[in-house]
Order: structure tokens, then C-alpha cells, then sequence
């Protein structure tokens, strides 16, 4: 019997990632759709297939389960791999490009969660501080990237962190894609253009 126990604990992990990723792609979709405020728990577990007590177990409240779509961002937005892809350049504009591509598949791949946590922001605190974690999420991977640009011995303009969050920021995203229309494969060569020849001192 104790030999069936490792197959049966993945069993039951691999049905609980299931059982949250469903929960999640619910409430995303009911979130875009309503709202935050206008979409309660019971809702939520109605279009999952789930009991209410379910969500709250996994999650604790509502809050949580939009706590849990920064998470699911961050997973659909591929950048578990970009990270690991950064950890194996030395190139600081391969490292920069990597930036850039973050910032076109979040708002790609994403772009509605970003929108639900935007729009929610202001009027909904549990809504601001989950921005708020996402803003320090994406501050902290420009701050490891424009690390790693200075340890391969390349001079890095001052501020280097506050102008490249400032180039990839929802504002310059929508000014150039949602305004101008640009493509996404446009908007990712510019920017990756602009960091180098930004941060870099002298460019390159």
C-alpha cells in the first residue's frame, strides 16, 4: 500500500491544479465580462463546476482568487521561461530583448487581466493591491535583467530600472498598438531597439 502513496499524492495535486485552474479561468472570464465587484464567489463557483466552499478553500476570498490571476499571468505569459532563457545570456542586448518580449506577451497573451486589475484599481482596494504586487513583480524581473547587463561588465545609463519599466508601460503599449496600430511584432522590435539604445551608455 505504501508504494501506491506517491502515485496517489500526484494524483491529487496534479486534480487540485486542475480543480484552481479552472476555478481562475472562471473567474477571469466572469471578471472581464462583469466586473469585479458585480461578480460574486457563488458565480464564480457556478460557472467552474465547483462548490462556493472550494474556491474558498483554495483561495480564501475573492480577493484571493484575483491575487491568483497575477499568478496565471505570469504563467501565460511565459515568464518562468524567460527567466530561465536570461540565466543562460551574457549578451546585454539579447538580455534587454527579453524585456521587451515580456512586455509583448503580457499584453498579448494577457492583456484582459491587465485590464480587469486597471479599471478596478481606483474604486476596489483589494483590486489596487493586487496591481500594486504585479507592478513589483515586473519592477523586480527589470531590476534582475538590468543586473545582469552590469555583471557582463557593460555600462548601464543611471536610472536604467525606472526608464525601462517607463518604456514598457501599459500607457506607451496602448499609444503605440491600441492608438496607432501597430503590430505586436512592431512594437516588440522598437522597444527592444529603444532599451539598448536607452540603457546602454553609448548604445550599441
Amino acid at each position: 500500500m505504501s508504494s501506491d502513496l506517491p502515485g496517489l499524492v500526484r494524483l491529487r495535486d496534479q486534480r487540485e491544479a486542475l480543480t484552481r485552474r479552472t476555478i481562475l479561468t472562471a473567474a477571469r472570464e466572469l471578471f472581464a465580462q462583469r466586473g469585479y465587484a458585480r461578480t460574486p464567489v457563488r458565480l464564480i463557483a457556478e460557472h467552474a463546476g465547483v462548490a462556493p466552499q472550494t474556491i474558498y478553500a483554495h483561495y480564501g476570498s475573492k480577493a484571493g482568487v484575483l491575487t491568483g490571476l497575477v499568478d496565471l499571468l505570469d504563467d501565460e505569459a511565459g515568464m518562468p521561461e524567460l527567466v530561465a532563457a536570461a540565466d543562460r545570456m551574457t549578451d546585454p542586448a539579447e538580455l534587454l530583448g527579453l524585456l521587451a518580449t515580456a512586455s509583448r506577451q503580457v499584453r498579448q497573451r494577457c492583456g484582459d487581466i491587465v485590464a480587469i486589475m486597471r479599471s478596478g484599481a481606483a474604486v476596489d482596494p483589494d483590486i489596487a493591491a493586487t496591481q500594486a504586487e504585479a507592478q513589483r513583480r515586473n519592477r523586480l524581473g527589470v531590476e534582475m535583467v538590468v543586473s545582469r547587463v552590469r555583471d557582463s561588465g557593460t555600462d548601464v545609463v543611471e536610472r536604467a530600472v525606472d526608464i525601462a519599466v517607463a518604456l514598457m508601460s501599459l500607457g506607451v503599449h496602448d499609444c503605440l498598438v491600441v492608438e496607432a496600430g501597430w503590430s505586436y511584432d512592431e512594437y516588440e522590435s522598437w522597444l527592444k531597439r529603444t532599451l539598448v539604445d536607452t540603457l546602454l551608455d553609448g548604445g550599441r
